[in-house]
């Protein structure tokens, strides 16, 4: 995003692209980055503020709060898609989500997995779409069912309060993010929740849930041990199948992947004697995380073969 327009180029398999193309052949990606297209129906172009990307869809943030999507749509043996437009019908340049106009609620921040998207609005309202197999829409789903194809409010924070840290207070939504089939947010108070799928550690809730079969949380799940030891949560990022987390601290833990069931704590080598410091933000792709410094120092790490370490042909094959 430059003076608020927005570029992508890759593949436009699935209309994800946001552009009127000729060819949409996953085999024919468009190399140079090109505007996507947003105009309202009075012929204005907003300003894009925030973009994120799923499998399958993209949703971006524009102006005032107004929350745009585009790309596939679903389909009846695959289910929902994630664009939250009220159908399964693709959309090929990005269209504005009426339901949030409709509520007089403006989005400050949206997350796509493969299959579903969050939103959180100004009001501290949590809302999900998309698949629901799994639960990773937090609202109960089982096996097949319980598709949403408009944004539906995640209720289970207004309902519940199963906080450690403040346990008088109603927690209060500040970030959400999503994996691939997995969500998260976190609260102003510092304690992180998780649902979703379970397969590869990534709900971080230890061995004894990973031993059963098609392993997940339908519902809000907190991470309690870090809530417990007293670490609240400034930043996280989920992974496809991952999630790290920073504290108040300044310490980094990260689970999931089949590599970690809980959180664990992350480290430098011996060699680097300073050790982490002065964290601001941690990021996360496909088996790899990063961290930055206060003084724009960006730290990798996870596995080689995701491309994305950045650290040369002699790195080790998990870093």
């Amino acid at each position: 995003v430059e003076d608020g327009v927005l570029c992508t180029f890759g593949s436009n398999r699935h209309q994800q692209l946001g552009q009127e193309l000729a060819s949409s052949s996953s085999a024919d990606p468009l190399a140079t980055p090109a505007p996507a297209i947003f105009q309202a129906e009075d012929g204005h172009r907003p300003a894009v503020l925030q973009v994120a990307f799923g499998a399958y869809h993209s949703a971006a943030i524009t102006e005032g709060g107004a929350l745009w999507t585009w790309g596939w749509g679903g389909s009846f043996w695959s289910g929902a898609g994630a664009l939250g437009q009220g159908s399964t019908e693709t959309r090929r340049i990005p269209t504005l989500v009426e339901r949030f106009v409709e509520y007089g609620e403006e989005v400050r921040q949206v997350a796509c997995g493969s299959q579903h998207t969050l939103a959180l609005t100004d009001q501290g309202r949590l809302y999900a779409t998309g698949r629901g197999k799994y639960g990773r829409l937090g609202r109960g789903a089982y096996g097949e069912v319980n598709d949403e194809l408009d944004f539906e409010e995640i209720e289970y924070f207004d309902s519940s309060n199963d906080s450690v840290l403040n346990p008088s207070e109603a927690a209060t939504i500040v970030k959400v993010d999503a994996g691939s089939n997995f969500s998260a947010a976190v609260s102003a108070q510092g304690e992180l929740w998780v649902w979703g799928r379970n397969d590869y550690g990534q709900l971080g809730a230890g061995v004894e849930h990973m031993a059963a079969s098609g392993s997940a949380a339908r519902y809000p799940r907190m991470i309690r041990a870090l809530a417990l030891e007293g670490h609240r949560i400034v930043d996280f990022a989920c992974g496809e199948r991952h999630v790290v987390a920073l504290t108040s601290g300044g310490a980094i833990y990260e689970w999931g992947n089949r590599r970690w069931l809980d959180p664990h704590p992350v480290s430098l080598p011996s060699r680097y004697s300073e050790g982490l410091q002065n964290l601001v933000k941690v990021a996360a792709g496909d088996r790899v995380s990063f961290a930055l410094t206060s003084d724009g120092k960006l730290y990798s790490w996870g596995d080689k073969a995701s491309g994305c370490l950045a650290h040369g042909p002699s790195a080790p094959e998990n870093l």
